[in-house]
């Protein structure tokens, strides 16, 4: 699946929950897809490393800031998602799932690109990369994937707020307009009844 997952159709992306199950996920949302952008940047930095075998230590670590910097934006994102799931009982557990699921993604990723986990079998003084890039490549998928519902799930709760907004004030509304309507009634029905003594 080399497909980009913020292309102008919309967000399409693999969601591998627990042992691999993938279910298709296309999301056509501008505002979903322009705070992917970033994230989507660095993943694609992150895997996207040429295909040589050997590293200096300099790329190594450079790879792993971009592993680390992935976990750190995961964390603060989750926390803020977890956040807006205690406060909106109604998509608490679809919410939390999704906020689990980008947690352990984001741990993968800096586990994967963590220079002090990798595997060293040939030490020459030079370093082997990522034994795992597929491990990678599905932590990151799970990672998109998992962000793109907590951002759906919040867009669903702002709509919900808004909806709710809007209906509060159409009821403001309707009475303010019944109540005029009756105090305009009454002034009405005053004036006929001075006009006729």
């Amino acid at each position: 699946m080399a497909t980009s997952p913020c292309s102008s159709s919309g967000v399409s992306s693999a969601s591998s929950a627990g042992l691999g199950a993938e279910a298709a996920l296309e999301i056509r949302t501008r505002s979903v897809e322009q705070t992917l952008v970033p994230l989507v940047s660095q993943i694609t930095t992150l895997i996207n490393h040429k295909d040589k075998p050997k590293r200096s230590d300099k790329t190594l670590q450079a790879i792993q800031r971009v592993g680390q910097a992935v976990n750190l934006a995961v964390g603060r994102f989750v926390t803020v998602g977890e956040a807006i799931a205690n406060e909106n009982r109604e998509l608490k557990e679809e919410m939390s799932i999704a906020c689990i699921e980008a947690k352990r993604a984001g741990e993968t990723i800096a586990q994967l690109t963590d220079v002090a986990n990798l595997d060293h079998p040939e030490y020459d003084g030079r370093i082997t990369i990522f034994t795992d890039k597929t491990g990678v490549v599905k932590a990151a998928r799970l990672l998109l994937s998992s962000v793109t519902k907590v951002l759906v799930l919040a867009d669903r709760i702002v709509i919900k707020q808004i909806l709710s907004s809007r209906n509060k004030i159409q009821q403001d509304i309707f009475k303010h307009v019944s109540t005029n309507c009756q105090q305009q009634g009454k002034e009405h029905i005053l004036n006929r009844s001075e006009v006729k003594s």
